[in-house]
Order: C-alpha cells, then sequence, then structure tokens
C-alpha cells in the first residue's frame, strides 16, 4: 500500500505529516501490520512554490521559509492556475521515481490536484485532452505522456475542489472514473460547497461507481473524529485490490 499525500496551501508535507497523525496511524493499523500483508507508506511532498509576502516595515516582497509552500502560484481557487504544469512535472517523477502509489490522499489545493493527477493517468484521457484542445483548452502534459504508471485505485478528496476554467475541461469531461471519496466542511469559507460540489459532479457516476460524499460539521481542516477517519480507511479498503 503506497499512499501519495498531497499538502495544501500555505503548508509543506513535514507539516501536513504532522497534522495527519491520527489518520496515518489508523491507515498503518488497517493495511501495514500482519506478517501477510505489505507496510503502508504515506509519501509526503512539498509544493514546489514559496508563498511570497510583504514585510509590514517594507512594500517590497521577500520569500517565506517558514512552510509555506503552494501548488500554484495563486490561491484563487477559480481562474487560471499558473504554476500548473510545474506541479504536475513534479508530481510525475515522483509517481515514475517512487511509484506505483495505490491512491492520493489531498487537501484543499491538493485536493483539486489530486483528481487532477488521477484524471491524467486515467486510460484515453490524452484523447480527452486532445478533443478539447482545439476549442482551447490546455494540451495533455508531457511530463504524463512520458509516464508508465497504471491508474490509481483510490482518492481521498478533503475540501477539494474542480479547476473551473474552462481551460480545464478535458480533466473532468468525461468524468473522473478513479474511485473518490469527498469530505466537505459544513463552516468551511475558504473553499465554498459549491467549488467542491463541482468536483463532485466532474466524476463519473454508474451502478459500480458513485463519488462518495461526507459532511463533517468543522471548517476548511482535516476531520480528525474516529468516524470520519474510519470512513477512509473504509474506503481505501474497498477499493485496494
Amino acid at each position: 500500500m503506497k499512499i501519495l499525500m498531497l499538502h495544501g496551501s500555505r503548508q509543506s508535507g513535514e507539516l501536513f505529516s504532522t497534522k495527519l497523525q491520527a489518520l496515518e496511524k489508523l491507515i498503518q493499523r488497517a493495511f501495514g501490520s500482519g506478517s501477510k500483508q505489505p507496510k503502508a507508506e504515506l509519501i509526503y511532498p512539498t509544493a514546489p512554490f514559496p508563498l511570497v509576502f510583504e514585510t509590514p516595515s517594507d512594500t517590497s516582497k521577500v520569500r517565506n521559509q517558514h512552510g509555506s509552500w503552494t501548488w500554484f502560484q495563486s490561491e484563487s481557487i477559480d481562474g487560471i492556475f499558473p504554476g500548473l504544469y510545474d506541479s504536475l512535472a513534479l508530481i510525475a517523477s515522483i509517481l515514475r521515481d517512487s511509484g506505483p502509489f495505490d491512491g492520493i490522499i489531498g487537501f484543499s489545493q491538493g485536493g483539486a490536484l489530486a483528481a487532477m493527477v488521477a484524471s491524467l493517468l486515467e486510460d484515453t484521457r490524452s484523447e480527452a485532452f486532445a478533443a478539447l484542445s482545439s476549442e482551447g483548452g490546455i494540451s495533455y502534459p508531457d511530463c504524463f505522456a512520458q509516464l508508465t504508471h497504471p491508474p490509481l485505485k483510490f482518492v481521498v478528496s478533503i475540501s477539494g475542489y474542480a479547476a473551473s476554467h474552462s481551460d480545464y475541461r478535458a480533466f473532468y469531461n468525461p468524468g473522473i472514473r478513479t474511485p473518490m471519496l469527498h469530505f466537505l466542511g459544513s463552516m468551511d469559507t475558504v473553499v465554498e460547497e459549491e467549488s467542491s460540489m463541482k468536483l463532485v459532479d466532474g466524476c463519473y457516476r454508474d451502478d459500480d461507481n458513485e463519488p462518495v460524499v461526507i459532511r463533517h460539521s468543522g471548517g476548511h481542516i482535516v476531520p480528525g473524529s474516529k468516524r470520519e477517519l474510519s470512513a477512509v480507511t473504509h474506503f481505501i479498503n474497498l477499493h485496494k485490490a
């Protein structure tokens, strides 16, 4: 069992690992113990772009080196995502050098990126990009065209969202077939439910595949109750084979 863990904006892989200790322990107990089961390996990369801030005493921008990193060079969840190709190239290199991975767990920006990666790894997805590129959509990323990696078995998106700009339609059209579990916070004021539901709507539905949505009472956080964490391991167990 190998899972890629993608943090949100203003975090790092190290910080995300610290925040997810309870979930990681539960995953290790569920899938990493016993002589007949391989150890569960969770890999926490850090996004490529350090956030830039302005100091109160100086209007010049300075780089923050204290754990604030982002996958896109904009924190907006709408419009174009500058830096997307660079982040996809980083993820592709991790998939190539450390894979294959069974699935991805992502939070916020990381949840949005996790869905994109799952989409890119699906069969015939490059054809969807080719069809929509004539209408102004982006091209299928070269870093994934050169990659040999099987489709993911699952994705867990926590406060994730879909890219709303028309340039990115090929990620979600046709719908993402990779099984996905979506966590939505009823008090989330950073990623509103409408944005998260666009990602849910971007998932393929049939009798054998239905995106799972779990709402929790918190805000823009990784839910930590035993019920919610157990839902993650239950979902993974359903799709890990």
